[in-house]
């Protein structure tokens, strides 16, 4: 009977290399049981093995089907966490407010006036406020680049998607039809989305009778409809996170032609970039949040707060796990698909 602890960690290789070394390495394994050496210890550094060999590719055989799949889940690696990631980052910064002695406005995007004026909503209209502290500034500019980089990186991801449906489309890949329905799967989740809201719309109250403070529906169904908000909830976050899933299977699987991987990797590397910019943006902003604190200690200022702020260093070392994996990712699917273009011919 095999030992169950190393077939485990043996199934954490590529198949092309235990097509060749697994034999040798149970022999081994066996050897050192005998010899006294802890399972655990072998099978740890059997799975650390199996780790640098995933990542390095180290004695991969230059077959042109081994590579590309190589390069296609070096890619994936490296673009679809940031659809995983970049909501959390908007959640984490929660709303911004300005606070300040003249009152409190909730958009400060909309009141900010050059640098050195502000103007917040009184109850008569707009009057004078105090100013930004400069920390203040900085947060309000790190938001705005926050949101840039987002929309920026989901229209490159947009791009790199249609890349792929279009690669799946005109390949000749046996399984191409189901490559396509994963590929299209953020396509269905919204449907699912958008129909949920019609059926709210239909379902839901649309006049009311208001009597002081008491509101009371003339038409509709406000069970259903409360219930079809908490549905739509349940199915846009699971059909995002499906979506992520599905889209990375397919990406892995599809067979695409060499521009197709060759875009791809350009994609790739510039999301990671993307991603590290994203990274530096979210540490400005909290970094200005602490220092604003002291900075309108000696002075009458207006601060900025935000409703989430105590997520700020969790996020950030999520942020820097994930960049970090992208940018090793985007290097991989560079180094693939250099041996691709330069070593393997097709």
């Amino acid at each position: 009977m095999r030992d169950s602890p190393v077939e485990a960690a043996l199934s954490c290789y590529p198949a092309w290399w235990r097509d060749r070394y697994a034999d040798e390495v149970r022999s081994l394994s066996a050897e050192l049981r005998s010899d006294g050496r802890a399972a655990s210890r072998i099978t740890f550094d059997l799975v650390r093995g199996a780790l640098r060999v995933r990542a390095s590719a180290e004695g991969m055989p230059r077959v042109h089907d081994l590579w590309a799949t190589r390069t296609q889940l070096s890619i994936a690696v490296a673009t679809l966490p940031w659809l995983l990631v970049a909501p959390l980052v908007l959640f984490a910064m929660g709303t911004l407010r300005l606070h300040s002695a003249a009152g409190r406005v909730f958009s400060p995007q909309l009141t900010l006036i050059g640098s050195n004026s502000l103007e917040v909503m009184g109850r008569h209209g707009p009057v004078a406020a105090p100013p930004l502290t400069p920390a203040g500034w900085m947060v309000v500019d790190s938001s705005r680049a926050l949101m840039v980089l987002f929309v920026g990186t989901l229209l490159v991801l947009v791009v790199g998607w249609g890349r792929l449906i279009g690669g799946i489309a005109d390949s000749n890949a046996p399984q191409r039809r189901k490559a396509a329905l994963l590929a299209w799967a953020p396509v269905f989740a919204l449907l699912a989305d958008a129909g949920l809201v019609v059926a709210r719309v239909m379902v839901g109250p649309s006049r009311y009778f208001s009597s002081g403070r008491l509101v009371v529906p003339l038409n509709g169904d406000p069970t259903a409809a409360h219930a079809l908000v908490q549905t739509f909830w349940v199915v846009a976050v699971g059909g995002w996170l499906v979506s992520i899933v599905c889209v990375s299977v397919a990406a892995g699987r599809a067979e695409v032609a060499r521009s197709d991987l060759r875009f791809g990797r350009t994609v790739s590397v510039i999301v990671s970039v993307l991603f590290a910019m994203l990274l530096a943006a979210y540490l400005t902003w909290g970094i200005g949040l602490v220092v604003q604190a002291r900075q309108a200690a000696h002075g009458t200022f207006t601060t900025v707060v935000t409703s989430n702020e105590d997520l700020w260093l969790p996020m950030v070392l999520l942020l820097l796990f994930v960049a970090a994996l992208s940018a090793l990712a985007a290097r991989a699917a560079v180094r693939s698909w250099r041996v691709i273009s330069v070593e393997i011919v097709r």
